[in-house]
């Protein structure tokens, strides 16, 4: 019984940690105008969301003022490329009749959907150097374990489209946290297979020497490095 207590005891606070860093995320993006927030701040969210998964606990403010400062010049740079290419594929998804190159663009889109899953859950659990080489890995995540993103997209898509049909103003206080959970639980279940010490498991055994040779894991404590 004591332990039943505890457990949805646990899942209440689990609930009201994500309502609070939801929470968090609005502010601190509104704090950096929207264009120069929302990179760092999504950048921080997926970095507690990390420490919890790989269970640690961490003061939630705190952690996530040190993370927000962590990569800020670097997370803002990160989604002004996301932000544009999103703007231009959607415009170019909207005006363009040819039946090829919509084709094209939506396959476009798919590649720059699955990039943009893994980017922020690699810069939180790795301290490699350079944009390019981040872009190429989260392409590369993506790509080699894409059975686990289709089954993200496919999840988050059935749950929110949920929870906007039949509890809307759940997404007020989740909306923003809870997807974010999820993508770096999932990121989290990649990387860990990526870097098991047998290569034969992964279907794209060059993208396990890459993280091999250039895996540089971040602390799993609040302490932070600089980017």
């Amino acid at each position: 019984m004591l332990k039943s207590v505890e457990k949805v005891n646990h899942i209440f606070i689990s609930i009201l940690n994500l309502v609070y860093v939801n929470l968090l995320w609005v502010l601190f993006t509104l704090l950096g105008l929207v264009i120069f927030g929302i990179g760092p701040s999504t950048y921080a969210l997926v970095s507690i969301c990390r420490q919890w998964i790989r269970g640690n606990t961490v003061p939630v403010f705190y952690t996530y003022w040190k993370y927000y400062k962590e990569c800020f010049r670097e997370s803002v740079m990160i989604s002004w490329i996301y932000l544009f290419s999103g703007v231009v594929l959607l415009v170019d998804l909207l005006h363009v009749t040819n039946w090829y190159v919509r084709v094209a663009l939506f396959m476009i889109s798919f590649i720059y959907l699955l990039s943009l899953i893994f980017i922020f859950p690699i810069m939180a659990h790795y301290n490699w150097k350079g944009i390019f080489f981040k872009f190429k890995m989260s392409f590369l995540f993506g790509f080699s374990c894409l059975q686990y993103s289709l089954v993200l997209i496919l999840v988050s898509s059935l749950i929110y489209w949920s929870v906007a049909k039949f509890f809307p103003g759940i997404l007020t206080f989740l909306g923003i946290s809870f997807l974010f959970y999820l993508i770096t639980w999932t990121a989290n279940q990649v990387f860990t297979r990526m870097e098991m010490d047998n290569a034969k498991v992964i279907e794209d055994k060059n993208i396990y020497l890459i993280v091999k040779e250039n895996r540089d894991e971040k602390t799993n404590g609040i302490k932070v490095s600089q980017c």
